[in-house]
């Protein structure tokens, strides 16, 4: 079960990813001690009402094998793991060894690329950054003992504050930290067998994913469909993109439930195609869109359909080569992509824009 300090990381967590619409009032650095982290977490509002639709808050929880300790995390729009490797085995203790050595107990680091910063109403005064607390540390055992966690807090640190690794002894023995996060790839709608769909005329998608960090086409793949894996010492964390639903937010055309590897065969009839292939007939074109559309479309999007894409992710965990741990029960990754459609072939790549 979580812990409530771990439940609170996962709500700010997810505020910092833009994935829940929550408000927090970040914990402020320059008033918390290493030797007090617990008094740094935020304080949390009820979610807006109007950002139900946004992508799936963030989850976290803790793993650890014999070798490593690690606090693992995902969302619709990213996943990531910080975790602590033990130390080999000695017959002295922490406190044997390191004597009256100071252990630094919080670092701090830059926000992950996956992570949005809070709205920073003192800008003048400091920045938000990432702090990291190893916690529970039990100073009679060799390696820290076996209840060391690890907690994040996005907090506001106030210029001029020590934000340096401190290094002795004790301090690099404990945090031989190693932290790994990336975000979810995006699929592009690819339509077939022309590029723009056509009226009355089935059109089948497959997806083109892509990596938003680096904008080219994803290499981790499995059978076609989007896969992200992230390894940190024994410990190795899996995303799979299940399903994806398309929905071009029309009055009388349906939303259609495709797989992420939907199949398609090229050439083939429309009868000849597997049963399984992810398509929509459209009955009319998008000069039309504005309408007949069942949820606004920004002013720029011209003659095209606005459509919601919605994408279910599965995240497992586990020890490399032993069992897997399911994180949460699927994450939502929603955008709205631009999707014309016209009575006749004219090429055209709908952008993205992930909400």
């Amino acid at each position: 079960m979580m812990s409530i300090r771990r439940a609170m990381a996962a709500v700010l967590l997810a505020s910092g990813l833009g994935a829940a619409g929550l408000v927090t009032s970040p914990a402020n650095a320059g008033e918390c001690s290493q030797a007090t982290p617990q008094f740094c977490d935020p304080v949390v509002t009820d979610p807006d009402p109007e950002q139900e639709d946004l992508s799936t808050r963030t989850q976290v929880d803790d793993f650890k094998t014999d070798t490593t300790s690690c606090s693992v995390y995902a969302n619709g729009t990213g996943m990531g793991m910080y975790c602590n490797t033990f130390g080999g085995c000695d017959t002295k203790t922490l406190r044997e060894r390191y004597g009256d050595q100071k252990f630094q107990q919080c670092r701090y680091s830059e926000l992950p690329p996956t992570v949005k910063e809070p709205y920073n109403a003192n800008p003048d005064k400091g920045r938000f950054m990432l702090m990291t607390c190893l916690e529970n540390i039990d100073f009679d055992t060799y390696n820290g003992g076996p209840n060391r966690t690890l907690s994040l807090s996005i907090v506001f640190v106030p210029f001029g504050t020590d934000t340096s690794d401190h290094h002795n002894g004790i301090t690099d023995f404990l945090w031989n930290q190693i932290d790994r996060n990336k975000p979810m790839p995006v699929p592009f709608l690819v339509a077939r067998p022309n590029s723009t769909p056509l009226v009355g005329i089935p059109t089948f998608f497959t997806f083109q994913w892509m990596d938003p960090a680096t904008q080219t086409p994803m290499e981790e793949t499995r059978n076609g469909g989007a896969y992200r894996e992230v390894t940190a010492g024994d410990v190795v964390m899996r995303a799979r993109a299940t399903k994806v639903v398309i929905n071009p937010q029309q009055q009388g055309i349906k939303a259609t439930t495709c797989l992420a590897d939907s199949p398609y065969r090229e050439g083939e009839l429309p009868r000849n195609q597997p049963a399984d292939a992810c398509s929509i007939i459209f009955p009319r074109s998008s000069a039309s869109a504005r309408k007949y559309a069942t949820k606004p479309i920004p002013a720029n999007i011209k003659d095209a359909f606005y459509a919601d894409v919605t994408v279910t992710w599965e995240v497992t965990y586990g020890e490399v080569g032993g069992e897997s741990h399911t994180l949460g029960d699927g994450f939502s990754m929603r955008m709205r992509q631009v999707l014309p459609v016209q009575e006749v072939q004219a090429p055209n790549q709908p952008p993205t824009v992930i909400y």
